[in-house]
């Protein structure tokens, strides 16, 4: 019935303008505010955890004017991956984040792009071929019928999914070896705390982040350029934004590369905190007790 529901849905944007699909999404977004619901109390908890500096009515704002962004850039990701004619050109002015990514991949070390989510990081994802070859870290969606829709609109890039295992993993080191790009969302929470996360501050408070992205640095001596676009106006249109990571991200220390990691996220976030992706749980800490959780506290409203 779910999967039935979906795929009515998945149509339903494929047939919407990208500026109309955006504007049913961001409905669902103040609808989803409304009714309350896990990703309501989440943003509520990682937006006081971060901004505690701020009133409770001004927070409060902020959650509500977070969920309709969410929707709609969730809506207009659909849009995207179910139209096979697309306009990239006319939807993302990128010019000077690929002019950045090619100056770093000039190196000759690989480069690692890392997109956080914040803004429309498909769109943004599509257009990195034109910085050099590229290989992507693909985590298949929680919801299986989505999967084919995601991976049919992502190849049309040309960039290379490839999975989370041991064999993607040796692949995201050829393609560095090769001088080429690879693509990793960087606040993703690792399943596990060792090899592949440590506790890291990020906005001050205890999270569990990913070492990947530092290890990979490390190795190859590879620069890391961080990206994010954001729409400009009601134009309908979006503009990418990047900068160099810091060098520390490719520490020898996992604790440093993942600090240094986690600031640069951070640096992102607070470029534009309404459309960063607070209803994910950042903060949540894998093998502890969901009494010690930070989502197990109510927030005041």
């Amino acid at each position: 019935m779910r999967d039935r529901l979906l795929k009515w849905v998945l149509r339903l944007f494929a047939a919407l303008p990208f500026g109309m699909a955006g504007a049913l999404g961001a409905f669902g977004g103040r609808v989803a505010y409304r009714i309350g619901g896990r990703s309501v109390h989440t943003a509520r908890v990682n937006l006081a955890l971060c901004f505690p500096e701020l009133e409770d009515d001004a927070r409060e704002r902020m959650v509500r004017q977070n969920l309709t962004e969410t929707g709609r850039t969730l809506a207009q990701m659909v849009q995207f991956w179910t139209t096979d004619d697309f306009d990239l050109d006319a939807t993302i002015e990128g010019e000077e984040f690929v002019r950045l990514g090619r100056e770093l991949v000039a190196r000759g070390k690989g480069l690692i792009i890392a997109l956080p989510h914040l803004g429309n990081w498909e769109l943004l994802s599509n257009i990195v071929m034109r910085i050099a070859p590229t290989t992507a870290l693909y985590r298949p969606p929680r919801l299986a019928a989505l999967d084919p829709v995601m991976r049919a609109g992502r190849a049309r890039s040309g960039v290379a999914p490839v999975p989370i295992d041991r064999q993607g993993l040796k692949e995201m080191h050829a393609a560095l070896k090769r001088g080429e790009a690879i693509v990793i969302l960087p606040d993703q929470v690792p399943k596990t705390a060792g090899a592949s996360g440590v506790i890291a501050p990020f906005f001050g408070q205890p999270a569990m982040t990913m070492t990947l992205i530092g290890r990979l640095a490390h190795r190859h001596g590879s620069p890391v350029l961080f990206g994010y676009a954001l729409p400009e106006g009601d134009s309908g249109r979006f503009r990418a934004h990047g900068f160099e990571g810091d060098p520390e991200i490719g520490a020898a220390s996992p604790d440093v590369a993942a600090a240094a990691l986690n600031r640069d996220v951070e640096r992102c976030a607070r470029a534009a905190p309404l459309f960063y992706q607070w209803s994910y749980r950042r903060f949540e800490i894998p093998g502890r007790s969901a009494h010690d959780s930070p989502y197990a506290i109510p927030v005041r409203r």
